[in-house]
């Protein structure tokens, strides 16, 4: 993720890029990099980075950098089927009754909890719980599922909850 990088190292970056792009677009097949050094270059390379705007820690790209880059919006995934799916595949046989639970939870927490910059709900964090559950779930084959995925929900949670939330949560 590009801009979680540092701005100084940023404007490195993007000398290079730059540099890059230009003996692409001159056809080259060798041009001398920033640093001095003689690089081959294929014509079919390409540059690809990820950004997450809007999310806690990151900042804006320079304009510098930016205007090297083609931008492309993608969706939202569907963190409930992605719960579904995940669940299934860890053998959970009420997949769908708990990834529909885990997704309501989820959603209520974003929406009624308090905005702390260290609460983390996104597919990340998500991933995360699934795989403690499928781990929580090969320990206690015979468990019932939706305690097993109740459990793994409230210690991956609670304690990065502030005391004014862990009584929402918990309810």
């Amino acid at each position: 993720e590009f801009n979680r990088i540092d701005l100084d190292v940023l404007s490195v970056a993007a000398q290079q890029v730059a540099c890059v792009l230009t003996a692409q677009r001159e056809r080259r097949s060798e041009f001398v990099f920033v640093d001095g050094q003689s690089c081959s270059l294929r014509a079919g390379c390409a540059y690809f980075i990820t950004m997450n705007p809007g999310y806690a820690g990151r900042q804006e790209l320079p304009q510098n950098l930016k205007s090297l880059f083609r931008g492309v919006c993608m969706m939202v995934p569907d963190f409930g089927l992605i719960m579904r799916v995940k669940l299934a595949s860890c053998g959970y046989y009420e997949n769908q009754v708990i990834a529909k639970k885990f997704d309501i939870l989820y959603n209520l927490c974003k929406q009624q909890l308090s905005k702390q910059t260290h609460y983390d709900y996104g597919l990340r964090n998500i991933l995360s719980v699934l795989r403690t559950a499928g781990t929580v779930k090969r320990q206690a084959l015979d468990a019932p599922e939706l305690l097993l995925m109740m459990r793994t929900l409230r210690d991956m949670n609670l304690s990065k909850l502030i005391a004014e939330d862990v009584p929402l949560f918990l309810s």
